[in-house]
């Protein structure tokens, strides 16, 4: 019975190890909302590649942690016109920046990458959870949620989540990377958004004025102790179309006036039928991208932003129109004629590319 009950206690720990760090990352302890003091590398490899020529593509930290797919993802941007990786350090479910991610982000600069970290802000089932208190709650108290009741919400307006999620990017910025990416900076857009209780928003204020708070809070906070740091947040494609904020507080003018790096998300298939005159956007990827970007150009007007407009462009297939080497090279070439420089980054949610896609070196 000894030797049952020692295997038993032995399984029970590794899964709490599997869970807890989940291999590749560090998940906070319920009390904290900070991070401890980290010590950054004394000296990483330099970085040759400007924030205004980054071509990048997209890997989730589960993907990198594995040393094949890492080593395939550089192979491909060693050997094309690529320049840069971004690498999800916080996700809804979690913070990743163990000591396997420092190594990841030296390695990418030895290599001459762009190491981009990717964080997602105020959907956040792991602080919901630990920190119940700063998320949306339903009328009768339960935890509110949206995607069908997948993902959980902090507080937009929460000052103490603002600064969770500052002192996760100097982290980030401490262990190496060149840029912060700052993804769903906004209020939630799907399910029931007028039956959240929020602990902190009072329902009152513009939402795109909480926002543009947050925008400024943000960034000015991490440059306080990082002024070098390139800061980019991404908006619904939406946002340079419509100056409105959405419903969801996302005002381009807003992010151009903060941010280094301002990224719609311009996915052709995240459009609805009737957008740009056509039936199905999807099978349109040039106007689509060429008309979103000169529409946020008209909405900036005589701003005088210095802000790099990059886009997320789509490398996947959905709803039965088929993206390939042909239909991505056709949104890269829209973003140029649309007024961007030769700047973008590539969204694949299977992290698996087409090296054709891209051009050799």
């Amino acid at each position: 019975m000894a030797w049952k009950v020692i295997i038993i206690i032995t399984v029970v720990l590794a899964l709490a190890v599997f869970f807890g760090f989940r291999l590749y990352g560090i998940s906070l302890p319920a009390s904290l909302l900070q991070f401890s003091e980290h010590s950054p590398t004394s000296a990483f490899p330099p970085i040759t590649v400007s924030f205004r020529d980054v071509r990048a593509v997209y890997a989730t930290a589960s993907s990198v942690s594995l040393p094949s797919r890492l080593k395939t993802l550089i192979n491909l941007i060693k050997r094309t016109e690529l320049n840069a990786l971004v690498v999800d350090i916080k996700d809804t479910d979690g913070v990743y920046l163990g000591a396997n991610m420092e190594r990841i982000v030296t390695e990418l600069r030895t290599e001459g990458i762009y190491p981009i970290a990717r964080m997602i802000a105020f959907q956040d089932n792991d602080l919901a959870a630990r920190r119940p208190d700063l998320a949306l709650h339903t009328a009768s108290g339960t935890l509110w949620t949206s995607g069908r009741g997948k993902y959980r919400w902090v507080d937009p307006a929460s000052r103490e989540v603002w600064d969770y999620n500052v002192g996760i990017a100097r982290r980030a910025l401490d262990f190496g990377f060149a840029e912060v990416n700052f993804d769903y900076i906004r209020f939630p857009s799907d399910g029931d958004t007028e039956d959240p209780v929020y602990p902190v928003y009072d329902g009152v204020r513009y939402k795109v004025d909480v926002m543009a708070e947050f925008f400024h809070y943000l960034t000015s906070e991490i440059k306080k102790t990082n002024p070098n740091a390139i800061l980019s947040a991404d908006l619904f494609a939406y946002s340079f179309l419509r100056d409105d904020g959405l419903g969801v507080g996302q005002r381009l003018e807003n992010a151009a006036a903060e941010f280094d790096v301002v990224s719609p998300m311009i996915y052709p298939s995240h459009f609805a039928n009737g957008n740009f005159g056509f039936d199905n956007p999807n099978k349109h990827p040039y106007e689509v991208v060429r008309q979103t970007l000169e529409s946020g150009r008209i909405l900036l007007g005589n701003s005088t932003t210095t802000a790099v407009i990059r886009p997320w462009l789509q490398d996947f297939s959905l709803s039965g129109v088929s993206y390939g080497p042909v239909e991505v090279r056709t949104e890269i070439l829209a973003a140029i004629d649309g007024g961007s420089p030769n700047t973008w980054m590539m969204w694949n949610p299977s992290n698996i590319y087409n090296p054709i896609t891209f051009l050799l070196k």
